[in-house]
């Protein structure tokens, strides 16, 4: 491999050797920094002001800790395996099973930075119109570039940038909690009952702006060297995404505004507030192109540099053309569809496989495991039937498609289970 090569290696074929392992302090400030981003500002805001103070902090809560234990147990599957997810899902998927479903998994990662990269073109706009005047498309692009040049240097740039940014990052979301908390009357803030917007909606939308954390977690955590950085990585969903998320209620009760930079406005702060969520958004967007660049990596043969680029491409032309304005329906179609990859990952993980995924076993996988496949639709043809109060087992969809896909995987893993293929798949248990 030549020494350019090596350097835009991410590993995303191949299991990471221990050489390249992180601290659980260089991962959890990875995870808290993805949280630090304008879009999460966004729901925040528009959670809170739909149902009030207490109830979003309960679902902000509730939702991230719940998240965040269920991404200790997907990230031990990255630290005991040292492979991406995306390899993860050959085992339970099949080759080219895995196929589908990291499509799926690309295609949103690449929507969520196209989201990332039209909020911080229209925030860095309305930030600037008193100083200069630059169009939102243009800073939505010279953003992304900046972003991409990041994301070429895979995961060591997420730590280099997380490492010095984060830490100033998490001082100003406790700035904005406290100007928010000074500036309000008495009770105002914290009695604050909301538009009457339905529960169900944004606890669905909440879990949809976060589900991809756990989900995606063994892309971190195969970095990771043991349960240690997993709970780190964990920390920094279950704690991290909930003051970020209340930085961006609370504001937006005293304002009204659902944006970040007419908030920051109002506190006198656009400027310097304008500079630290550039470097949120540099490193939301860096992992994003990263996790996007780990799955193409599955499915097309260019270089990792190629399909870095290609995604920052996509994800930019989907930013101008307005992607933000159906950012909820897309959060809510992730709450359904993203949630059961998980389960049937980590029940062929723990349960049918003993924690045994070697790399060098994939080419002896088959093709297609129908097993998992059909889980995986039933599951969310239940959840997406309980979105209209149909079938239901809880009331939230996504519970609905876990539960109903860590159920139905094993039973039909177990019903359709036929002889390895060769010696090699013998040592992958069926």
């Amino acid at each position: 491999m030549s020494q350019e090569a090596e350097h835009f290696d991410n590993y995303s074929r191949r299991a990471l050797p221990d050489s390249e392992r992180a601290s659980a302090w260089s991962i959890a400030l990875i995870t808290f920094g993805i949280g630090t981003t304008l879009p999460v500002f966004w729901l925040g805001a528009e959670v809170t002001r739909s149902v009030g103070t207490g109830a979003a902090l309960g679902i902000f809560l509730a939702v991230c800790g719940a998240l965040g234990l269920i991404s200790v147990v997907t990230g031990l599957v990255g630290a005991r395996s040292r492979l991406s997810t995306y390899m993860v899902l050959h085992f339970a998927f099949g080759r080219h099973g895995a196929k589908l479903v990291n499509l799926l998994i690309a295609a949103t990662l690449v929507g969520f930075y196209a989201v990332t990269i039209d909020a911080f073109g229209q925030a860095a706009s309305s930030s600037l119109r008193g100083y200069l005047a630059v169009s939102p498309a243009l800073c939505a692009i010279a953003g992304s570039v900046l972003m991409t040049l990041a994301a070429l240097v895979g995961m060591r740039g997420l730590e280099r940038l997380s490492g010095f940014s984060v830490p100033v990052m998490a001082i100003f979301v406790l700035y904005i909690l406290a100007l928010a908390l000074g500036a309000g009357e008495p009770g105002q803030l914290a009695h604050y009952a909301g538009q009457g917007g339905g529960m169900v909606q944004a606890v669905s939308s909440t879990i949809g702006m976060v589900i991809m954390m756990p989900v995606l977690m063994p892309d971190v955590t195969r970095y990771a060297h043991g349960l240690r950085g997993c709970l780190a990585a964990s920390a920094g969903i279950a704690f991290g995404f909930p003051l970020v998320l209340m930085a961006g209620g609370l504001p937006a009760i005293l304002t009204g505004q659902n944006g970040i930079a007419e908030n920051l406005a109002h506190f006198g702060v656009v400027l310097p507030g304008l500079f630290i969520l550039l470097f949120s958004n540099w490193i939301t967007n860096t992992a994003n192109l990263y996790s996007a660049t780990l799955t193409l990596a599955t499915v097309s043969r260019p270089s990792d540099r190629v399909l870095t680029l290609g995604a920052s491409v996509a994800g930019t032309v989907l930013a101008l053309a307005g992607v933000m304005r159906h950012f909820e329906q897309f959060l809510f179609g992730l709450s359904v569809f993203i949630p059961p990859i998980a389960s049937i990952y980590l029940i062929d993980f723990f349960l049918l496989r003993g924690q045994r995924y070697d790399d060098k076993l994939i080419a002896a996988l088959p093709a297609w495991r129908w097993s998992a496949l059909s889980a995986w639709a039933l599951s969310c043809a239940l959840a997406w039937c309980g979105t209209s109060g149909s079938v239901q087992i809880t009331a939230i969809p996504t519970v609905d498609a876990m539960l109903a896909a860590a159920i139905i995987y094993p039973l039909l893993h177990r019903c359709t289970r036929g002889r390895p293929a060769s010696p090699a798949a013998s040592t992958i248990p069926e």
